[in-house]
């Protein structure tokens, strides 16, 4: 039988998804993850700077493969879900933590083939917490939030997003799933499931 873990939260003091989004922009306009100061923001983004600076500092190394779109049929018609590219290939970069009941908080940066073929750059926070032994498979949910960067949205500028995630993971091997919503509702905006994996090297 599947046993719930205790979740820790998604940062120090429970931070919220916005707080980690803000703390994801002060991170990005830092030359390194050091050197943000932390001490000197209010809560709750000081709370959540301090977690991104923690998990970048003390995670383990993974990478991220990115590998399918998925445009729900009953939000796109047959013509133009014929012409979106399928195959979201690209490349990211993770660092990990795991708490003692085996949830974790990573740091990542992304990049892949978006819907149109165009590059898509993602800067996020992830955190997960799982269910069952850590020795066996163990289903998961969780979210991210995300700074996104991609030229069919707001000019190009980069734009916060929060998502939910579910996985499946096998010691350090992890297979999850997004779901972007409709953005500007009626037909063909958005309900695309999204689907990659990461592996943690070390």
């Amino acid at each position: 039988m599947l046993r719930r873990r205790a979740a820790a939260g998604p940062g120090p003091a429970g931070a919220p998804a916005w707080g980690a989004i803000a703390g994801l922009t002060l991170l990005a306009a830092a030359p390194i993850a050091q050197a943000a100061s932390c001490d000197t923001l209010p809560v709750p983004f000081a709370n959540a700077c301090t977690r991104l600076v923690d998990t970048y500092d003390n995670g383990r190394s993974g990478v991220l493969i990115p590998g399918y779109s998925y445009h729900l049929p009953f939000t796109w018609s047959p013509e133009r879900r014929a012409q979106l590219n399928k195959n979201a290939w690209g490349l990211g970069l993770i660092r990990t933590t795991e708490d003692p009941d085996g949830d974790t908080h990573s740091v990542y940066a992304l990049v892949f083939r978006d819907s149109h073929k165009h590059a898509q750059w993602n800067l996020g926070y992830e955190y997960a917490t799982y269910w069952g032994p850590r020795s066996d498979v163990q289903p998961g949910l969780g979210y991210t939030a995300v700074l996104v960067q991609r030229p069919d949205i707001f000019g190009g500028a980069p734009f916060p997003a929060v998502l939910p995630i579910a996985s499946l993971r096998y010691r350090d091997a992890t297979l999850s799933a997004t779901w972007i919503p409709t953005l500007n509702g009626g037909l063909n905006h958005g309900s695309t499931v999204f689907v990659f994996g990461r592996v943690i090297l070390k």
